[in-house]
């Protein structure tokens, strides 16, 4: 879901403390843990370059004077999957447990990458953005019981092992694309219609098959060795182990936001660039900006109406 918006904010000058990032086309890029929040003075991505995220980058925040963007970018801010949990053991046929062990349950998946882009868009060719929460784990099958056996002093066929539950699927990241088209010959709506964004939950994990019970049988005699020599001896016989219980499904995580909107320079004062400004005041700046665009994202959560299941 998109919720689209026009909103009047300024675009803070950082000059001393801009950088540039180039992407070369067809080149992959990783995010490290340092990177998680980026100013630049220009933003350049080439064609099919691919940008994905270190472990413990939990967020990317990106705000480029002026950027462009090429053809297939993708950047790829998914949650991994859950772990599987393991199996149960099968319980061994003349061995001290006739039960089979229940499953393990799958691990959760981890939440999606939280990704908010602000933009002076100059071009933009297409792009895809991907901050699903992972998919939950698979639980582990129980371990199937023990059969009744003829070879040895069992008495009762063992029980099936409970499956494991699946894993909850991870939470979808928040995507915020704020823009301000300086495109000479393209407008910043048919721009922006060039950009994908996938922020669902991750699917709960399945959980666990059910552990057979093991084959009883009918009675029998048996040979005993006894202190007066061998005899036979009744063995009264066993009905089949009850089958186990299945894992319960995980449940699936909840959708990340979205939020696509177009920047307006507004008239308010710029911040001057000169050495007298303090790196405390260009850091107030950004905080009061980051505060008026969080506060609209609010208001445009408040203003959708609840969905009826």
């Amino acid at each position: 879901m998109k919720y689209l918006a026009t909103m009047a904010l300024a675009l803070v000058p950082l000059t001393s403390m801009a950088t540039d990032l180039t992407i070369p086309a067809g080149q992959a890029y990783l995010v490290g843990v340092d990177q998680q929040e980026l100013i630049l003075d220009k933003l350049n991505i080439g064609d099919d370059a691919r940008i994905s995220f270190a472990p413990g980058v939990n967020s990317w925040r990106v705000h480029a004077r002026l950027a462009n963007i090429g053809k297939n970018v993708v950047i790829d801010g998914r949650g991994s999957a859950g772990q599987n949990g393991a199996p149960g053991v099968t319980a061994p046929a003349c061995d001290e447990f006739v039960d089979g062990q229940p499953g393990e349950s799958g691990q959760a998946g981890s939440d999606g990458v939280e990704i908010r882009l602000q933009l002076a868009l100059e071009s933009l060719g297409s792009m895809e953005i991907f901050s699903a929460g992972g998919d939950g784990g698979l639980g582990g099958a129980g371990g199937d019981g023990a059969d009744l056996n003829t070879k040895c002093d069992a008495e009762v066929a063992g029980e099936g092992g409970n499956g494991g539950d699946g894993g909850e699927g991870g939470r979808g990241g928040d995507v915020t694309f704020l823009y301000q088209s300086v495109a000479k010959t393209e407008s910043g709506d048919s721009m922006v219609s060039r950009l994908s964004i996938n922020a669902d939950g991750g699917a709960g994990g399945e959980g666990g098959d059910a552990g057979s019970g093991g084959a009883g049988g009918g009675g029998y005699y048996a040979t005993k060795k006894t202190l007066t020599g061998s005899g036979r001896k009744w063995v009264a016989g066993a009905t089949g182990g009850l089958a186990g219980s299945p894992g319960v499904m995980g449940s699936a995580g909840k959708p990340g936001r979205i939020l696509v909107d177009q920047l307006i320079t507004s008239t308010v004062k710029a911040v001057p660039s000169s050495s007298e400004v303090s790196l405390k005041a260009l850091q107030r700046e950004i905080a009061r900006l980051r505060q008026r665009i969080e506060k609209l994202e609010a208001q445009q959560g408040a203003e959708q109406p609840a969905k009826s299941d």
